[in-house]
């Protein structure tokens, strides 16, 4: 018997043993979190938007044609919601040009259309992993900090990242039934250039702003976190592996000042030679609004032979 007892007494763990055990995994649970933490940024699946509302009509009134247009620039213009640790200097390093003109397929619209033109596209190195299937799971990215230090070390450190990057979207303004009012009719944005078409009712607006979310360093837009979060940049059905990614960081208000203005077909404004913003950045010096093609920030950079065009629209 007391055998017996000796035995089941070595067989059971020692209390110093269990406090040690604890501490070892709770060191390697502290390391392993603090490297993610640096490393990564992790996100849920419940994305939580902005106070979003259906976007009402707003009221221009009669005006000459400049003011008129002028009133409709400012009363649609959206709001850019970037993702935490977007990677992108949004007070230096972005500029909007911007038109609105009559639609040429319905003379009573107007479209309102806008490039946001960035200096760098991050590349694969800032879109996320997506693991899980349908709604459920987690999306991981490289954290802001980390995706800065590749990009100085290894040239972006990833695939398909580049100088100027643009990502073009239109919003066509019809008159609403009450006299002097005007409201969102159609969106069509172009993420990665790929052109798709929203009606009205799938627009959202917070503050009265249609609410355009961007793609964490890939800056496609998109009208929901849902759309956005549940994208490819590969645009794959079933390619997760580069995903991208949209959550609340920080909210851009485009400038609608008519120094970013290009006109239309029949009066062209290079914004590039005239705009003084643009000259004091020097990010787009030397584009073209007008031109066979519009670099996004890409400019005339030394040593790349080979500058693919960015833009996939064409002013009217």
């Amino acid at each position: 018997m007391a055998n017996d007892h000796i035995a089941r007494k070595k067989r059971l763990p020692s209390l110093a043993r269990l406090r040690a055990l604890a501490l070892r995994w709770f060191l390697i649970y502290c390391v392993l979190y603090t490297l993610t933490s640096v490393l990564f940024d992790n996100w849920s699946t419940k994305y939580t938007g902005l106070t979003e509302a259906a976007c009402p009509p707003q009221f221009i009134g009669t005006a000459s044609d400049e003011d008129f247009r002028q009133r409709l620039i400012d009363r649609f213009a959206p709001t850019l919601v970037f993702s935490l640790g977007e990677p992108t200097d949004l007070e230096d390093e972005i500029v909007v040009p911007y038109q609105i003109v009559p639609d040429r397929e319905d003379e009573g619209r107007y479209v309102w259309r806008g490039a946001v033109a960035y200096s760098i596209d991050y590349g694969a190195s800032a879109s996320s992993i997506r693991i899980g299937i349908g709604a459920e799971g987690r999306s991981f990215s490289l954290s802001k900090s980390v995706i800065r230090v590749l990009g100085s070390v290894f040239g972006f450190a990833d695939v398909d990242a580049h100088y100027g990057d643009v990502e073009m979207f239109e919003l066509y303004l019809k008159p609403s039934a009450e006299e002097g009012y005007w409201e969102i009719d159609r969106l069509v944005i172009f993420p990665h250039g790929n052109g798709k078409g929203y009606r009205a009712s799938e627009v959202h607006c917070f503050r009265d702003s249609p609410i355009l979310y961007v793609s964490r360093g890939k800056h496609a837009m998109y009208p929901s976190l849902q759309e956005c979060n549940h994208s490819s940049v590969a645009q794959k059905r079933g390619l997760h592996l580069i995903a991208e990614h949209c959550s609340i960081g920080q909210l851009y208000y485009l400038t609608t000042s008519p120094e970013f203005d290009v006109g239309d077909s029949s009066n062209p404004v290079n914004i590039f030679e005239t705009s003084p913003t643009i000259l004091e950045n020097e990010v787009f010096v030397g584009e073209d609004a007008w031109g066979a093609c519009f670099w996004g920030g890409h400019g005339e950079r030394e040593g790349l032979l080979e500058k693919p065009c960015r833009a996939r629209f064409r002013w009217w």
